[in-house]
């Protein structure tokens, strides 16, 4: 596998990973799960080109050859974040509907 696709199979994994995270934590409904490999693969997308933007726009030149090792880390951590991030989100959405508690039904029924 040449050089390139193991680095976008590396974003993805990051990406899908903190994703799944993100759905965990917000308990997601089941309709989350069943969309996490497609959404993951577009936060990959929105992962990686807001990285090279935020490289080629904010970051001075020569950093990609006397700071190899720390863009690899910022680019992993754009990855996550955009990964948690759109995986809390979703699962925001999609989350479960849990009963309204006894003290909420019990003050309805008890107005005239």
């Amino acid at each position: 596998m040449n050089a390139q696709l193991r680095e976008l199979a590396i974003a993805y994994a990051v990406t899908a990973l903190m994703m799944l995270v993100g759905l965990l934590i917000t308990r997601a409904g089941s309709r989350a799960y069943f969309r996490w490999p497609v959404y993951s693969a577009m936060a990959m997308v929105l992962g990686v080109v807001s990285w090279n933007l935020m490289r080629k726009h904010l970051l001075p030149a020569e950093w990609t050859m006397t700071h190899a090792n720390l863009l690899y880390s910022g680019a992993l951590a754009t990855y996550a974040t955009v990964g948690l991030a759109l995986g809390l989100l979703l699962g925001r959405l999609t989350g479960r509907k849990t009963a309204p508690e006894q003290s909420t039904i019990d003050n309805i029924r008890d107005k005239p």
